[in-house]
């Protein structure tokens, strides 16, 4: 029973040592109260990606060029940044309006899954 009951002392104490709390606290406890934790970083991980929807795009060679140039932008303003990030960050900053519709209109003729209809002569 000796070794049962040095393992967990050996335990306790690392509990103890990993949330950063002293012996006395932990083992008496304050007004019958449980103790306070803070949350675990998976609670906040699974708030912020809850709500995410898998996505596959097509970028041709000039729409691959444009990410790379908006990341490079970003690297030199000292941001950790991916391609992901920035399609997100380039859709919250788009408005609707003139430029909008141009970029749209630029990138239609780029678009290859649809064929370009010519007018009849």
């Amino acid at each position: 029973m000796a070794k049962k009951t040095h393992a967990t002392t050996k335990v306790d104490a690392l509990l103890q040592t990993i949330k950063q709390t002293t012996p006395v606290a932990a083992t008496s406890p304050s007004h019958g109260s449980p103790p306070q934790t803070a949350p675990s970083q998976a609670t906040h991980l699974t708030d912020a990606g809850s709500g995410g929807k898998f996505s596959s795009i097509y970028l041709n060679k000039q729409d691959q060029r444009i990410l790379r140039e908006l990341s490079v932008w970003f690297a030199g303003q000292g941001l950790r940044i991916n391609d992901t990030l920035v399609i997100r960050i380039a859709l919250r900053a788009a408005q609707p309006g003139s430029a909008l519709l141009a970029a749209y209109e630029e990138a239609v003729k780029s678009d290859r899954r649809f064929k370009q209809i010519k007018p009849s002569s």
